[in-house]
C-alpha cells in the first residue's frame, strides 16, 4: 500500500480557519491502495495551547492528526520539516495545504490519478471573499490564482496545493531553500525540480478553497505582497540561471511590468470587470524586481 502524508503549517496564532481546514481533510475520499496520514507542522518555539486543543480533538478520529514542532522560525525550515517526516518515515507522497484553507472530499484522489504520470501536481486555491466585499477587491488579480489549463505541463507550483513525488525529492537530494526565509521556496524549489528532468503537472480539478482574512483586504497588503515576490525574484531565478543571465532576467521581468502596470491603467481603472488594484500591484511588483537586484532577493518581512 502507498502512503501519503497531507501536511500543513501554523504558527501557533489562533486562526479561526485552522480546526475547518483538518475536518475538511478528515472526509477526503479514501483511495484504493493509499493510506492517508494528517500531518501538522507547527512553526514556533514551544507548542502553541490552542494549536494542541484543536489536534487534540481528533484523537478519536479514523485518520489521527500527527503533530511536529519546528522551532526554527520560517517557512522553508517548516516545509523541509513534513520533507524530513516524509522521507523517514517512508512515504511515498507529500502533500501541502494551508491551514487557512479546506481541500474538496476529491483533492487528493484527483491530484493521486494526474500525479501518476508526473513527479509534482499542483491545482487551483479558490479565493472565498468575506460578504460585503467590493467589486475592487474581488476582481484584483492578487487574490486569484493562475490560469493554466488542465492537465498542462508548469514550469514551477506553490504549496498552498500540492502533491510531491518523495522518490524524486530524496533521489535528487531536493529541499527548501533556508534563505528564502520571506517567501517564494516552494517556486525555487520546483524550479530546480523542472531543471533537473521532473514534470509538473496542473490540475484545474483538484481543488482547495481559501478565506481571505479582512486584514488582507487591503492596497498597502496587496502591493506589499506582490513587492515581495517581484524582490524575491533575483535569489528564485538564480536556482536556474547563470549570475549575468539573472540580472538580465530581472531587468526585463521588472521593465515588463512597470510598462504593464502603466499601459493598462485606464484600463483597470474604468473596466467594471477589473481592479484599478491590478496596475498597482504591477508595478509595485515590477519595483519588487529592481530591488531584488540591489538585495540580491533578501526581503525583512512575509506577507
Amino acid at each position: 500500500m502507498k502512503k501519503i502524508i497531507v501536511a500543513t503549517l501554523t504558527t501557533g496564532t489562533r486562526n479561526a480557519t485552522f480546526n475547518e481546514c483538518l475536518k475538511s481533510l478528515q472526509v477526503l475520499t479514501n483511495i484504493s491502495g493509499y493510506q492517508i496520514d494528517i500531518l501538522v507542522v507547527e512553526n514556533n518555539q514551544y507548542p502553541d495551547e490552542h494549536v494542541r486543543k484543536i489536534i487534540n480533538t481528533f484523537d478519536k478520529s479514523e485518520r489521527c492528526v500527527q503533530h511536529l514542532l519546528e522551532p526554527i522560525r520560517g517557512i522553508p525550515h517548516a516545509r523541509n520539516a513534513a520533507l524530513n517526516f516524509a522521507k523517514d518515515k517512508g512515504y511515498n507522497y507529500l502533500a501541502f495545504i494551508d491551514d487557512d484553507a479546506f481541500a474538496s472530499l476529491d483533492w487528493i484522489k484527483t491530484l493521486v490519478k494526474v500525479n501518476k504520470n508526473a513527479h509534482v501536481t499542483a491545482g487551483p486555491q479558490l479565493a472565498i471573499f468575506p460578504e460585503g466585499t467590493s467589486s475592487f477587491y474581488r476582481n484584483a488579480v492578487i487574490y486569484h490564482e493562475r490560469k493554466v489549463t488542465d492537465g498542462a505541463a508548469i514550469k514551477w507550483a506553490a504549496t498552498n496545493n500540492i502533491l510531491i513525488d518523495i522518490y524524486f525529492i530524496k533521489e535528487n537530494k531536493l529541499s527548501f531553500n533556508p534563505e528564502l526565509i520571506n517567501g517564494g521556496e516552494d517556486k525555487e524549489l520546483f524550479l530546480r525540480v523542472n531543471k533537473l528532468g521532473g514534470k509538473l503537472v496542473w490540475s484545474e480539478s483538484a481543488v482547495v478553497s481559501e478565506y481571505i482574512a479582512q486584514s488582507r483586504l487591503s492596497v498597502a497588503w496587496a502591493m506589499r505582497r506582490t513587492f515581495r515576490i517581484g524582490a524575491t525574484g533575483f535569489m528564485i531565478e538564480s536556482a536556474i540561471r547563470a549570475p549575468f543571465e539573472n540580472y538580465i532576467t530581472c531587468i526585463v521581468k521588472g521593465s515588463l511590468y512597470l510598462a504593464k502596470g502603466l499601459l493598462f491603467l485606464p484600463y483597470h481603472a474604468l473596466s467594471p470587470k477589473s481592479s484599478l488594484l491590478n496596475s498597482l500591484c504591477d508595478l509595485s511588483h515590477g519595483v519588487g524586481f529592481f530591488y531584488g537586484l540591489f538585495s540580491k532577493g533578501r526581503v525583512s518581512k512575509y506577507t
